[in-house]
């Protein structure tokens, strides 16, 4: 296997670890949203999960990462949720060929065909799954990234919204049902808004924030990157932490970014390039024919103080489309807002001095 010059690190997480294994091992009776701010590392945490549980006995984890997944129709999702199975050499088995429900759950090729000819209820088909593995005391455990790629997909004849459809499904499954756990992750806050404002999503749904990292576990993470990264070209001393951290903060994905090109440039030029990046990235969001409502709007934002949406009325629309567009951050479950990460923090303050 290749060796890389630096791995990706997991660091802390246990509290929220120990959260996901609590909710895995009580009986199913509510859907888990996991959100949080943009790299706050959400896809990360659902990968480890996946690769601790998928070794233990009594679970039949089904993990579907909608990031990876090119969704435009109903078809698209039947391509995605059913994948057909390949022997040991790749290749397709022939008339012995099964579908496999996020890779992992086996269907005769008989249900296939009745899934690409519309003839079987998808969701049937799952609950059939679900019960089979139930009855050899097997736990079902769906996790989904990326979930909201699914809106704007439609049921077949009847026309009705497929991630609608597919929630109440899940509410039937963890909730009435109990056969199995559902886990799902989203970065649109918006999306996780409109579950926590439906109310009976709200009454069958747990929710658990995964935020960016604190500090001291930035410090400790940096101050052996030998350990945690396999890096062994170089070490940061504590002024170079420090700086590190009065960039980016807690947001894993731009630190390993920063230790990545630490092969080729200095930190110095790094966070001066990224500063830039981000005052770019905020002139460009701000030059809009509202100009002036784009640039009040941030200057009212500090990523240490998220604003309480009851004193932002009357900005619904901009609101959004901040939130959209990765500029600000939305908390459902606080009714707060604030700026995607410290770097963006950063570019704002320039872009308005």
């Amino acid at each position: 296997m290749k060796s890389f010059k630096i791995d990706i690190a997991f660091i802390n997480r246990k509290s929220e670890m120990a959260g996901l294994r609590n909710y895995l091992e009580g009986r199913p009776n509510s859907i888990l949203f996991l959100y949080g701010p943009k790299s706050s590392g959400k896809t990360t945490l659902m990968y480890r999960l996946f690769e601790q549980i998928e070794k233990e006995k009594g679970y039949e984890i089904n993990f579907l990462n909608l990031r990876k997944v090119f969704l435009t129709s109903y078809d698209d999702f039947i391509d995605a949720f059913f994948k057909s199975a390949v022997d040991n050499n790749g290749m397709k088995t022939g008339i012995r060929r099964q579908y496999s429900l996020f890779g992992l759950f086996k269907l005769d090729a008989f249900t296939e065909r009745m899934l690409k000819k519309r003839q079987e209820d998808p969701f049937l088909v799952m609950e059939r799954e679900f019960q089979r593995l139930q009855k050899k005391n097997i736990r079902p455990v769906i996790i989904i990234d990326e979930f909201h790629k699914l809106d704007g997909l439609y049921m077949p004849a009847k026309q009705k919204r497929l991630m609608v459809e597919l929630m109440n499904f899940f509410v039937a499954m963890t909730k009435e049902s109990h056969l199995c756990h559902v886990i799902i992750a989203s970065s649109d806050a918006f999306f996780i808004e409109q579950v926590y404002v439906d109310s009976k999503l709200r009454k069958t749904s747990r929710f658990m924030k995964l935020d960016y990292l604190k500090k001291e576990d930035v410090v400790t993470w940096l101050g052996d990157i030998k350990k945690y990264n396999k890096v062994r070209e170089y070490t940061l001393d504590d002024r170079q932490i420090e700086v590190i951290w009065d960039t980016v903060g807690g947001s894993a994905w731009e630190i390993y970014y920063i230790l990545e090109e630490l092969f080729q440039h200095s930190l110095e030029d790094i966070v001066d390039r990224m500063k830039r990046e981000k005052v770019a990235m905020t002139a460009d969001w701000v030059d809009h024919d509202d100009i002036d409502d784009r640039r009040n709007l941030l200057s009212k934002f500090n990523q240490n103080n998220p604003i309480d949406r009851r004193n932002l009325t009357g900005l619904r629309n901009l609101l959004g489309q901040a939130v959209k567009d990765n500029i600000l951050y939305y908390d459902p479950v606080e009714g707060t807002y604030g700026i995607q990460g410290k770097s963006l923090e950063l570019g704002i303050k320039g872009y308005l001095t």
